[in-house]
């Protein structure tokens, strides 16, 4: 097997999708998708305040704040996430991410989740599913609808293939 090499993105470059999950106040790009290991690397920003649904992680998470502020609302102990913050989120954790009022801008995380992000309703029922698979999916569709052009090439696959989103 040949190994690639390694891969690299400008991430202030690669473009955003607007109105991630139907949300206008989230947007999302997509760095990595390994629907074969069962992972996905994206950076996200929140306007102020946003409440984002309580939702469980299969696999760990690993998030790096770069902007703004934000925590999870089941765990008021826990300092908030801040610029420069990094947080590890061990598989199963169930939480509600909340942005905080009083941000001037917009919260910058870069999230790298493993496994999958299940979404739940008021009595704890799964009602979507986020994961490698869907946002490869879901990330063109959403550029494509907002008539931006997408990245040349997204790392993909088990082996890592650098290829155009199709």
């Amino acid at each position: 097997m040949i190994i690639p090499e390694s891969f690299h993105a400008a991430s202030d470059d690669l473009p955003w999708a607007e109105s991630w999950a139907g949300d206008p106040q989230i947007r999302l790009k997509l760095l990595m998708a390994d629907i074969e290991g069962g992972r996905f690397a994206v950076r996200m920003t929140f306007e102020p305040g946003v409440l984002v649904a309580p939702h469980k992680h299969t696999g760990e998470v690993h998030a790096f704040t770069m902007a703004g502020e934000w925590a999870y609302l089941e765990y008021p102990d826990s300092p908030p996430n801040t610029p420069g913050s990094y947080l590890f989120e061990p598989p199963g954790s169930t939480h509600t991410l909340k942005v905080a009022d009083h941000n001037d801008g917009l919260t910058d995380v870069l999230f790298i989740i493993y496994g999958a992000m299940l979404h739940l309703d008021e009595e704890g029922q799964v009602v979507a599913v986020t994961d490698a698979e869907s946002v490869l999916r879901e990330y063109p569709e959403c550029l494509r609808a907002q008539g931006t052009p997408l990245p040349d090439k997204v790392p993909t696959g088990g082996a890592m293939a650098y290829k155009p989103l199709s």
